[in-house]
């Protein structure tokens, strides 16, 4: 029986490790201008940091509050913009490593 209860303490192992999110370009190509928040989390997973910051509009002397969602995949950080709960930039691409 100890030897059942070690095989199955290694597959929950196993399964825990293979449960880490994954993205590449072709996550990050599915991403259009206006997504919601969830919309984006639906297809990149839970961001890994997050900030609400007001961001100066260059052209004019207001600032404008913003939400960044921080993604960071094998040492790269993919940063995307909201604005009212919306995708408001497309993300740079992952460069190949």
């Amino acid at each position: 029986m100890r030897w059942y209860e070690l095989l199955l303490a290694l597959v929950a192992i196993h399964l825990m490790t293979g449960c880490q999110r994954e993205f590449g370009n072709r996550n990050l190509a599915q991403l259009r201008p206006n997504m919601t928040q969830k919309e984006v989390e639906s297809i990149l997973g839970n961001p890994d940091r997050t900030e609400k910051v007001e961001l100066e509009l260059e052209t004019q002397k207001k600032t404008m509050a913003i939400t960044r969602y921080y993604y960071i995949h094998d040492g790269q950080t993919v940063v995307l913009h909201f604005q009212n709960g919306r995708l408001v930039n497309e993300p740079d691409k992952l460069k190949e490593q």
